[in-house]
């Protein structure tokens, strides 16, 4: 089974674990805290309603009745029955009726059947919290207490209410192990003690929420940052491996995209990850327990009706989504037709063409709009419909909630839980929603990263590689055939030829990839399909990369400064060079002169945020980062774009210095360089199609000959 990517990158790239179980841990924490609240605001509800006060059985509702006739009849034992009785303080004369032992056939009065609930409550406090608890409710009989002021004994009465149903046994064992709840004072008034207490806890909860969501962010932004790290350092490193950006130039935009776009997809999607995927789930799971610990047939409602909701409205609202996104890349493309429309108004005037271009804008006009009004009708009614649905599903549930309230099956305090704990809800579904789009865009984006990077880089270095000297006899490419890295697109053709060590010779044709992918074997930046490249009869295959590199620099328009000091493009950030060193490279570049009326002389920043330099000042800096380190062979792409007589005159009497004792291949432009070659290769079609000097080629080759018109045709400098 195919692994998801997103879960694959965090496996390979999310390796910050104290972090990301601290980030999972406290974002479950706040799910677990926010649940609590509500619980609490259950037990505060409940005592804004009762006001600790166990109700009398005149106030029971007639379902409360029943149970607490059965109860009495089949729960507690005569001896039970009997000691309760006493203890909640019914005369001793009626002890027996109440009880139920008399003889007399006529049904308990209201009296006795107050006595018998008193007494249930009793043992009911007794079995749920203990006997300090029944007492305290029993009160002493011998007390001289206003009988119209009913203690009130906080949490107590919330156990008597709830003790035949499985919350009572929670409840109780809460109030057990929590005396402050229910333990009066002198006045039988626990109510200020227990208020005190559910504030100090919400406080307390509030404020571990507080930290836990600080933490979460924390945590997450700290693992996150991590793996973005890990995942940027990945992708540059692959790109440093692997071949395609040393043949195209534009191939640098897909590692380039990883590295920006594609990673803060994936930072969002880890982010997300952490924060909300089990936060949201936890959150709606605890939060549906207290709906269904509340009335659990209601709550079975409540859900049957959203997933009758949920099938109706859900899938229209999917529908018109649907619509509206096939409506909006619609859309798109008619936008593409219009500015194309707009983009021939030269075409147009030229050639007479109004009355025809105009039926065509008004034709796409027409396709726009129809696909915007789709679009916004999509957008317009699937939000609204959803809405209206879950307006119909909370009045719904508005009733059934009303009606078990007048039947007794649900107290306000329940009511009010219930309809928080609902709302509540929304706040996890749309979250998790929000967090599936989220992780989704990172799954794509893990996806691309990791196409990327299982790529074969195709350069490693052999173990047992060798060092190669200095170029001295010769440089060879024997049967070379390179096929582009990624798209396998053929880029050389078994070429084969030989560069004596020492000489100046020309690379040119029409296909810059195949001429850069020729030079770019030559570091091993790209290593050939088939084939081999030889240094003095070494195949650089078996060489060490330092050694090599060190005899090989390369001069390429694309490279040839960074955002950074003059300094540190010279020696590239490398102390081993001294800055008399680098202003000697400099001044055999002819590039000293300019840099000392640079604002702050070597030290300043050039680059795209920096100083901004001339072509030929570039051209002139990337020499000296050559020169400076002595190569045995360097590699120059004349440049593209348009320089001075002065600046071309300074690079030809730098080539001039630094040639003697060293091999220079030009990736040439000029027709200057091309006559002071020893020997031209003309490349076409991936394949050499001739060699020779330039009057050779020019007076043999028509193609050449052709290339070379063009060139001069084009060229704004020679």
């Amino acid at each position: 089974m195919e692994t998801n990517p997103f879960d694959r990158l965090r496996a390979h790239f999310l390796k910050a674990r104290t972090e990301k179980w601290g980030a999972v841990a406290a974002s479950v924490g706040t799910a677990v805290t926010f649940a609590a609240l509500i619980a609490l605001l259950y037990l505060f509800a409940d005592l804004m309603v009762w006001k600790g006060v166990v109700p009398s059985y005149a106030q029971l509702p007639a379902a409360k009745k029943r149970a607490a006739a059965d109860e009495w009849a089949t729960r507690w034992s005569d001896a039970d029955r009997a000691e309760a009785v006493r203890r909640v303080g019914v005369p001793v004369a009626a002890v027996k009726r109440v009880v139920g032992e008399s003889d007399a056939k006529a049904p308990p009065s209201a009296a006795e059947w107050e006595g018998r609930w008193r007494a249930n409550a009793y043992l009911g406090l007794k079995d749920r919290v203990g006997f300090e608890a029944a007492e305290t409710y029993a009160g002493d009989p011998g007390a001289d207490d206003d009988p119209t002021t009913p203690p009130r004994l906080g949490l107590l009465s919330l156990v008597v209410r709830e003790r035949d149903r499985w919350t009572g046994r929670a409840i109780g064992w809460v109030a057990a192990w929590n005396p402050w709840a229910w333990r009066p004072g002198a006045d039988r008034d626990a109510n200020p003690s227990y208020l005190a207490g559910l504030f100090v806890l919400a406080f307390g909860l509030a404020l571990v929420r507080g930290v836990l969501l600080n933490a979460t962010a924390y945590l997450a932004a700290a693992a996150t940052l991590d793996t973005l790290t890990r995942v940027r350092r990945a992708v540059y490193f692959h790109t440093y491996r692997i071949g395609a950006p040393t043949v195209r130039a534009d191939a640098v935009a897909e590692p380039v995209d990883l590295f920006t776009r594609q990673s803060e997809a994936v930072g969002e999607a880890v982010h997300t990850w952490l924060t909300s995927a089990f936060r949201y789930p936890v959150q709606f799971a605890l939060l549906l327990g207290i709906v269904l610990l509340v009335n659990f047939w209601l709550a079975v409602s409540f859900l049957l009706l959203v997933l009758l909701g949920w099938v109706v409205a859900g899938q229209v609202a999917a529908y018109f989504q649907q619509e509206a996104r096939a409506a909006g890349r619609q859309g798109a493309a008619v936008l593409t037709q219009l500015r194309e429309s707009m983009g021939i108004i030269r075409l147009v005037k030229s050639y007479a063409m109004e009355r025809f271009n105009q039926s065509r804008v008004e034709r796409q006009l027409a396709e726009a709009g129809r696909a915007h009004w789709r679009r916004m009708r999509g957008n317009a009614l699937s939000g609204p419909l959803l809405l209206s649905v879950a307006a119909a599903v909370a009045v719904a549930l508005l009733y059934l909630a009303g009606r078990a309230c007048l039947g007794g099956e649900l107290g306000a305090a329940g009511l009010v839980v219930m309809a928080t704990a609902v709302a509540s809800m929304s706040v996890p579904v749309v979250g998790w929603f929000e967090a599936r789009r989220t992780m989704r865009r990172g799954r794509e984006a893990s996806a691309a990263v990791f196409e990327f990077l299982d790529r074969k880089g195709g350069t490693a270095e052999a173990a047992d590689a060798e060092f190669v000297p200095a170029l001295s006899n010769r440089l060879e490419f024997r049967q070379v055939s390179v096929r582009e890295p990624g798209s396998g697109k053929p880029v050389l053709d078994d070429v084969s030829f030989a560069v004596p060590a020492g000489s100046r010779v020309a690379v040119v044709g029409p296909d810059e990839a195949a001429k850069r992918a020729l030079v770019a074997l030559i570091p091993r930046f790209l290593d050939p399909t088939t084939g081999e490249v030889r240094m003095d009869d070494k195949n650089v295959r078996w060489v060490t990369h330092e050694s090599l590199r060190a005899q090989v620099a390369v001069v390429l328009q694309d490279d040839l400064v960074f955002g950074d000091s003059v300094l540190n493009n010279i020696a590239t950030g490398d102390p081993g060079y001294s800055l008399p060193q680098v202003i000697e490279a400099a001044k055999v570049a002819h590039a000293h002169q300019f840099i000392e009326r640079l604002p702050y002389g070597y030290e300043t920043l050039v680059g795209d945020h920096g100083y901004s330099l001339t072509p030929g000042e570039q051209f002139r800096i990337a020499l000296a980062r050559a020169v400076l380190r002595d190569p045995s062979l360097i590699v120059v792409e004349e440049p593209a774009g348009p320089m001075d007589e002065d600046a071309l005159a300074l690079l030809d009497d730098t080539i001039d210095r630094v040639a003697p004792g060293r091999t220079i291949i030009f990736l040439a432009r000029r027709q200057s360089t091309l006559r002071a070659a020893d020997r031209v290769f003309f490349i076409r079609n991936g394949k050499l199609e001739a060699a020779g000097s330039h009057r050779d080629l020019w007076r043999e080759n028509e193609n050449y000959r052709r290339l070379q018109v063009v060139a001069d045709a084009t060229a704004e400098a020679v």
